[in-house]
């Protein structure tokens, strides 16, 4: 397929791809997509499946978080030739809780005269935020915590005084340790919880204050998906 000529401006375009449901992309997103020179992806397995959807067929070259430095080089030099390159992560907005955000500041440090471009679109963190109910003025954003269970709770010790909402980002493996901890260090405030958002088992979990780390609540948290854990703010 021949690409379109191209009619937006040569530079970095991070492209927000969708978190589940594949029709959560936009106009601009899928144009951008099949017009620059190259794709970088945190997983080409994963954004391939976008591209297949949409007929997409930019190549794409991996921009992989235990190769930063040789693909954030490749990168560099490859928009040093004129190119025009789209970052994709593995699914939402590129530069939160990904490798993205190196690159990003590879190119403002090395090569200021490069614009770069945000193409706003899917993001978990926002999405979990509008369906929690929570006021989220202000909000903390925690990311990933440590796998440490003695870091992940010294984090959340610290922010105790935060009366604002807290948005932890959390892996299959270790929700059900973290929500313990979240109960027992915060027992006043609601809790609230996303699973698969946009999947096919898309889950939504509210714990009011005061429900405890009992079995019986853990066991409602099934161990499989991608998580954003909501500790409401203080009433």
């Amino acid at each position: 397929m021949e690409k379109k000529e191209q009619n937006f401006i040569r530079g970095l375009y991070l492209i927000s791809t969708p978190i589940g449901n594949l029709g959560d992309i936009t106009f601009r997103a899928v144009e951008i997509l099949k017009n620059c020179d190259l794709i970088l992806s945190e997983d080409t397995r994963k954004t391939s499946i976008l591209l297949k959807h949409y007929q997409i067929h930019t190549p794409q070259k991996s921009y992989r978080i235990h190769q930063l430095k040789n693909d954030t080089d490749q990168a560099l030099a490859f928009l040093k030739e004129g190119k025009t390159l789209a970052l994709c992560t593995d699914a939402g907005t590129p530069g939160i809780s990904d490798p993205g955000s190196y690159l990003i500041r590879a190119v403002r440090e090395n090569l200021p005269e490069i614009p770069m471009f945000p193409v706003p679109g899917p993001s978990s963190l926002t999405a979990a935020l509008s369906v929690s109910g929570f006021q989220a003025n202000p909000s903390l954003f925690l990311g990933f915590l440590s796998p440490k269970s003695g870091k992940r709770r010294k984090v959340l010790e610290h922010h105790i005084p935060f009366e604002g909402c807290i948005i932890i980002f959390e892996s299959v493996h270790r929700i059900r340790k973290l929500l313990g901890e979240i109960f027992e260090i915060f027992p006043d405030r609601d809790i609230f919880i996303a699973r698969e958002m946009t999947k096919l088992y898309e889950e939504y979990l509210f714990f009011p204050a005061g429900s405890g780390p009992d079995a019986s609540i853990l066991e409602k948290i099934k161990e499989k998906g991608e998580f954003v854990l909501i500790i409401g703010p203080v009433r």
